[in-house]
């Protein structure tokens, strides 16, 4: 390979390195995307299923709370379903995100064969994966818009949509339990007995 020959290779494996890493960040915002309609998901259905059993199990004559009207009902099944429909565009989104760091990992490898073997038929070969995680992004980031869409459309702006994000951030971090020091500290010392 003469010099030009090879700064084309270091450009396309660079190339195809950013990509794996930027469809590796949109994977896990689609994650976390994905994980918060799953929790808004389960929390409508719960609270569903227990107006559905407190309308079944109380007693009209019963003084006690009013049970759940049919206005209320309808709402929660109607948030339901587009909780659902959201949820299913940002599985198909984390799908795409998912293939495409595949492809670019993929295309990376392959050009850092072409870089080790004389074998030219790898270069366009990379390129077609290339293009092929290019659509993938794309494609995921379509999905991705078409759910915030609808979110909008249901009246959440996006700076609630990225609050809630930001929150199962930290929910997540606080979940995991800090380490425990090796050595005990001068306080945890028992005296020895004479």
């Amino acid at each position: 390979m003469n010099i030009g020959q090879t700064d084309q290779l270091i450009l396309l494996i660079m190339n195809s390195a950013l990509m794996t890493l930027l469809s590796s960040a949109l994977l896990g915002g689609t994650w976390l995307r994905q994980n918060s309609l799953l929790r808004q998901l389960t929390e409508v259905r719960s609270h569903y299923h227990h107006l559905t059993r407190q309308q079944d199990t109380v007693p009209h004559t019963a003084p006690h709370p009013k049970p759940a009207s049919t206005q209320d009902l309808k709402q929660l099944r109607a948030r339901r379903t587009r909780l659902n429909q959201q949820y299913q565009w940002s599985r198909v989104g984390t799908a795409l995100m998912h293939m495409a760091v595949l492809i670019f990992s993929v295309s990376l490898f392959t050009l850092t064969l072409r870089s080790l073997l004389a074998f030219d038929r790898l270069i366009p070969i990379a390129l077609f994966l290339f293009a092929l995680g290019a659509a993938g992004v794309l494609t995921g980031i379509a999905c991705l818009l078409v759910d915030f869409a609808s979110d909008r459309a249901s009246g959440y702006s996006l700076g609630q949509t990225f609050a809630s994000l930001l929150s199962q951030i930290a929910q997540q971090w606080k979940r995991k339990p800090l380490s425990q020091p090796a050595t005990p500290m001068a306080t945890d010392v028992k005296p020895l007995a004479d």
